[in-house]
């Protein structure tokens, strides 16, 4: 079980809502970093690559899924996690097409991010120990 300080990137284009979430993960004792746009979370991921990315739906310009899909060009097994208040059932399958971990509803609990935080990485470490 993987347990500890990880590094999270959070990208959504509001930040009322960004930084109430990376305000609870800190108090969890993560390493919480930011980007409003799909952009700027492509260029926070080639800076230094987090341990789990949560990634919003819907922003303007980039939305999750054309960011994702920029994600997976960099870093294939990078952890994902969808966030969103509303998407469409075509968004939601499209984005699990290319590979994403979970999806978070941003009227959940934040306890439950915290959660899928733990079970995604501890499920990514027995998928690599199974390979070895």
């Amino acid at each position: 079980m993987q347990t500890g300080r990880k590094n999270i990137l959070l990208i959504d284009d509001e930040s009322d809502y960004s930084d109430t979430m990376g305000f609870y993960l800190r108090a969890k004792g993560h390493n919480v970093r930011t980007a409003q746009s799909g952009r700027a979370g492509i260029e926070e991921i080639k800076k230094e690559c987090p341990d789990i990315v949560f990634l919003d739906f819907m922003m303007p310009e980039m939305n999750g899924v054309e960011t994702l899909k920029g994600i997976r060009g960099l870093k294939p097994l990078l952890p994902v996690i969808m966030v969103t208040s509303y998407a469409s059932d075509e968004l939601m399958e499209e984005a699990a097409s290319i590979g994403i971990s979970s999806i978070f509803q941003k009227a959940d609990d934040f306890s439950l991010a915290a959660r899928l935080i733990q079970e995604t990485l501890e499920g990514r470490a027995e998928s690599s120990a199974m390979r070895i």
